[in-house]
């Protein structure tokens, strides 16, 4: 796919905001931190102000970057699920409630395979690269299949 010039300076810095905002998510439930939740809630209030704008200048481009004027919609949703972890990180801290050693880890697996698959879907987005597609496509329902098994093995030990 041809992209035009404009159309990747538009579209990186979401995929940069809302990588960021995942990244400040995961250090503050790694090391409970107010300042790096609210700094990640802020990307979020970000993320959604750009959708718009993204969207409508996207509509406004050649025909090639037609596949892609959706695309900020879809930031702006991997943006309200991040939102959603923030807000379950905040209420953890404020009743005090810690992750177990076997908790952190596969938290922080789910948190690494998830940053890592915004940075390939950020990349697919912008190159079009077929290779990379298959792979986000295979390492996504990788990533539903563990945190499904994670969440079984929890419910588990909670009945």
């Amino acid at each position: 796919m041809s992209m035009s010039p404009l159309a990747h300076t538009l579209l990186a810095p979401i995929f940069r905001d809302a990588r960021d905002m995942l990244l400040l998510t995961w250090a503050g439930v790694r090391a409970p931190s107010a300042a790096a939740l609210d700094t990640a809630a802020a990307l979020g209030r970000d993320i959604h102000k750009a959708e718009k704008d993204l969207t409508e200048r996207l509509v406004t481009e050649p025909a090639e970057t037609a596949s892609l004027r959706l695309v900020p919609a879809h930031v702006e949703r991997i943006g309200d699920s991040i939102e959603g972890l923030i807000r379950c990180s905040q209420k953890m801290a404020g009743e005090g409630t810690v992750f177990t050693s076997r908790g952190t880890r596969e938290v922080n697996m789910l948190f690494e395979r998830a940053v890592e698959m915004l940075e390939c879907a950020g990349d697919l987005t912008l190159t079009g690269n077929r290779v990379l597609a298959r792979h986000v496509e295979i390492e996504s329902l990788r990533f539903e299949d563990l945190a499904t098994e994670y969440a079984r093995v929890h419910e588990d030990r909670l009945v």
